[in-house]
């Protein structure tokens, strides 16, 4: 029974099952998460085995570092993915079909370029850099509802512009 008077039973805990439980993060996440988690786990572990009693330590520490594993893969679906499509949107406005085959990137770019500037920005600063709306209004010192009508003006007038892309593309002509 763990809470540990002192700091040998939280040693006899730590190696008594450090090693396994190494090993059983190892084997469910990446190796650059796998210290984080473990030393939070054992950060856990001191703290509540001074607050309450812990009967079954090897139980206790399996389910915390479950919870953190899944904690884990959780925050990392929260985050929005980074996928530079375009590096920025300069670098979008100079790249030329020629460049590349990809003509309906092409329409996409030449639609976001008749785009008015704050819906543009407000669109690719959301859509393409994964910005929230809340971050935008906090940057530009907006009202989020402006920038929400923002981005919905912007989403349908390339609705409209690229509607034949659209077809186009899908049509499997």
């Amino acid at each position: 029974m763990y809470p540990p008077d002192d700091a040998t039973d939280w040693d006899e805990a730590y190696a008594a099952y450090a090693p396994e439980l190494e090993k059983f993060a190892r084997t469910r996440v990446g190796d650059p998460d796998v210290a984080d988690l473990l030393q939070d786990l054992w950060a856990s572990f001191a703290t509540a085995a001074r607050a309450t009693p812990i009967l079954e330590p090897r139980a206790w520490l399996y389910r915390v570092l479950r919870n953190r594993i899944t904690d884990h893969y959780r925050a990392q679906r929260r985050r929005p993915a980074f996928l530079d499509l375009v590096g920025d949107y300069t670098a979008a406005r100079s790249w030329q079909p020629e460049d590349d085959d990809d003509l309906v990137w092409a329409e996409i770019l030449r639609a976001l370029g008749e785009l008015p500037a704050e819906q543009r920005d407000v669109f690719v600063r959301h859509e393409i850099d994964g910005v929230t709306l809340r971050e935008i209004a906090e940057d530009l010192g907006l009202p989020l509802k402006t920038i929400i009508s923002r981005k919905g003006y912007a989403r349908r007038r390339l609705q409209h512009l690229l509607r034949e892309v659209y077809e186009d593309y899908f049509s499997g002509d």
